[in-house]
C-alpha cells in the first residue's frame, strides 16, 4: 500500500530498524555524557536522509531512491601521555613516573657502601 513519506513515517520504515538504530546511537551518546561529564565537547547523534533521482530513458524523473544513515559522534578518549624509553629491546616505561621514564623511584636506589641489613 503507497503512503505519504513524512518524518513520522522513519519509525515504522524498515521493520522499525532505523528508528532503532537511531535509538542505539542516542543511548551511545547518553552513556558517554554518563561516563564522563567533565568532556564538555558535544556528541552529536544524526539522522541522514539521502534521496538519489532514478531517470526513464527520456531524463524526466521515474522515483527517487530514499535511505538513511545514522551515525553517532563521540569525544576522542585519550589516555594518560606516558615517557618512554626507546631500547634496544623495545619500548620501556616507568609505572612509578609517567613524566620522565629514567626518574629512579625509592626501590631503585643503591645502599650506600658499607651499609647492609642485619636480619
Amino acid at each position: 500500500m503507497l503512503q505519504k513519506f513524512e518524518l513520522a513515517s522513519i519509525v515504522e520504515m524498515d521493520g522499525g530498524r532505523i528508528r532503532e538504530a537511531f535509538e542505539q546511537a542516542m543511548r551511545r551518546a547518553e552513556l558517554d555524557c554518563k561516563d564522563r561529564p567533565a568532556t564538555d565537547k558535544a556528541r552529536t547523534v544524526g539522522l541522514t536522509i539521502n534521496l538519489t533521482p532514478i531517470a526513464r530513458q527520456d531524463g524526466t524523473l521515474d522515483s527517487i531512491e530514499v535511505s538513511f544513515d545514522i551515525q553517532d559522534k563521540l569525544p576522542a578518549r585519550k589516555s594518560t601521555t606516558y615517557s618512554m624509553a626507546a631500547e634496544r629491546g623495545g619500548l620501556f616505561f616507568n609505572d612509578m613516573s609517567k613524566d620522565e621514564v629514567r626518574q629512579a623511584t625509592l626501590d631503585q636506589i643503591p645502599e650506600p657502601k658499607g651499609t647492609h641489613n642485619v636480619g
